[in-house]
C-alpha cells in the first residue's frame, strides 16, 4: 500500500524543497515509484525538478501540460454550483529519474485557502463543503490509484494555514525539516501546540466512508532532519554519525531541538496517536537517538550546480563541475591529507551515504 508523506515546518528556510528532492529521488533510485507534490505557491520544487528558472518558463510549463498541475487538477472541486465532478486530472510529469514524477505547483494555489477554512468551521451547516476538506486528499489518493505510486512525498509551505492543516492531516507520515538554530527551537515549540490542535480541527472528517473523507488515522511523526549546519571536521570513513562533524555553535542549538522534541513535541503528539513508536524509531535509524532521522550538513557549494542541472547534489559528477559555469569549477575535486579525504568528491559522497542511510531508514518505518 502506498504512504504519503509530508515536509512540514512553519518556519521557513529549512531546506524542506531540497529535502523533499533529495529523498524522492533517492527513494525512487533505490526501486520505488515516487511522485513528489509541490504544495508551495512559490513553486520552487517544481522549479527544481524540472528546471524552469523563472515565471516565464513555469507558465509555458502550464501550457504545454494543459494546466494539469496542483491547482488546476482540485479548481473544479471548489465550485460552488453542487455538482462538481470528481477528480478527472490526473497527469503528472516525469523527471529524469525513470522512478520519479512529479505534480506541479501553481502560484494560485493559495487562493483554495479561504474556501478550506470557512469548510473546516460550517461545514456543520452546510454540508457542502465538506468536500473541499477532503479535496487533497482525493486528489492524492486518485494518483496512486492510478499511477501505482508507492511512496508520495508533499513539499508544504511554511504557514500554519487551513490548506496546510487538510495536507498533512491527508498524510500517513510526516518529517520535520529544521536548522539547528533558535528560530526552529520556536517552531518546535509552536508544532508542539499547533500539531494537536490540527488534528482536533478535522477529527469529524475521519467519519465518513466518501471520497472526500480524511484518512482514519492521524498521520504519525517519523521525526526531524537537521541540515544547513556547518562542520568543522571530517571523517575519512564517510561516518556521518560523529557528533562533532557539527560546529559547537550547531550542536548546541541542536542539542536544545532533540531535548524540546521529547519533552514537550513528542509528549503532545502522542496524545493523538501522532509519532511512530520509539522501539520502531530505534530499530529503523542507525544515526542518533529519537525522534533526530538524519543530520545534512550545509554543501552550498554544490547547491548552485545541483539547481542548475535538475540534479540532486550526490548524483554530480566532476564533469558537471566543469561544464555548469558555477562556483565548484574552481574547488578541489579530491585530495588527502593526514588520512583524511577533502575535496568536491568527499561531499558528494558523503551526501550520498547520508540520503541512502536516511531513506532506507523512512523506508523500513513505513514498511
Amino acid at each position: 500500500m502506498a504512504k504519503v508523506i509530508s515536509l512540514f515546518n512553519h518556519k521557513g528556510g529549512v531546506s524542506k524543497t531540497t529535502s523533499t528532492y533529495h529523498i524522492g529521488w533517492k527513494m525512487a533510485s533505490l526501486g520505488k515509484k515516487v511522485l513528489i507534490i509541490d504544495a508551495d505557491p512559490q513553486c520552487n520544487l517544481t522549479g527544481l525538478t524540472l528546471g524552469l528558472e523563472d515565471y516565464d518558463s513555469l507558465f509555458a510549463f502550464y501550457d504545454s501540460k494543459r494546466n494539469t498541475d496542483i491547482f488546476n487538477s482540485l479548481a473544479p472541486i471548489f465550485a460552488l454550483d453542487g455538482n462538481s465532478p470528481p477528480i478527472q486530472k490526473t497527469d503528472v510529469t516525469a523527471t529524469k529519474n525513470p522512478n520519479l514524477f512529479i505534480l506541479a505547483g501553481h502560484i494560485r494555489f493559495a487562493e483554495i485557502d479561504t474556501q478550506i477554512a470557512t469548510a473546516i468551521t460550517s461545514s456543520g451547516t452546510i454540508p457542502i463543503l465538506k468536500r473541499f476538506i477532503g479535496a487533497i486528499n482525493a486528489l492524492i489518493r486518485k494518483l496512486i490509484q492510478v499511477h501505482e505510486f508507492d511512496i508520495v512525498l508533499i513539499d508544504m509551505s511554511p504557514s500554519v494555514s487551513a490548506t496546510n492543516n487538510c495536507i498533512l492531516m491527508s498524510s500517513d507520515y510526516f518529517i520535520i525539516p529544521t536548522s539547528p538554530d533558535f528560530y526552529c527551537y520556536q517552531a518546535i515549540d509552536s508544532l508542539s501546540n499547533v500539531l494537536p490542535k490540527w488534528s482536533d480541527n478535522i477529527a469529524s472528517f475521519r467519519l465518513g466512508n466518501d471520497d472526500y473523507s480524511l484518512p482514519k488515522a492521524a498521520p504519525k511523526m517519523l521525526g526531524f532532519i537537521s541540515q544547513n549546519y556547518r562542520v568543522y571536521t571530517t571523517d575519512s570513513k564517510l561516518d556521518e554519525n560523529d557528533p562533532k562533524s557539527m560546529s559547537r555553535a550547531y550542536s548546541a542549538w541542536l542539542d536544545k531541538i532533540k531535548d524540546i522534541t521529547n519533552t514537550k513535541l513528542v509528549p503532545s503528539l502522542q496524545q493523538k496517536q501522532m509519532v511512530v513508536e520509539k522501539e520502531l524509531f530505534m530499530k529503523a535509524v542507525n544515526y542518533d537517538a529519537p525522534y533526530h532521522l538524519a543530520g545534512i550538513q550545509n554543501f552550498n557549494t554544490l547547491i548552485p550546480t545541483s539547481q542548475k542541472l535538475s540534479k540532486p547534489i550526490y548524483e554530480l559528477t566532476q564533469e558537471d563541475g566543469r561544464n555548469a559555469g558555477t562556483a565548484w569549477a574552481g574547488a578541489t575535486w579530491e585530495r588527502e591529507e593526514k588520512g583524511k579525504k577533502y575535496g568536491v568528491k568527499y561531499n558528494i559522497e558523503q551526501a550520498n551515504t547520508v540520503y541512502t542511510a536516511l531513506c532506507k531508514s523512512l523506508l523500513e518505518m513505513v514498511a
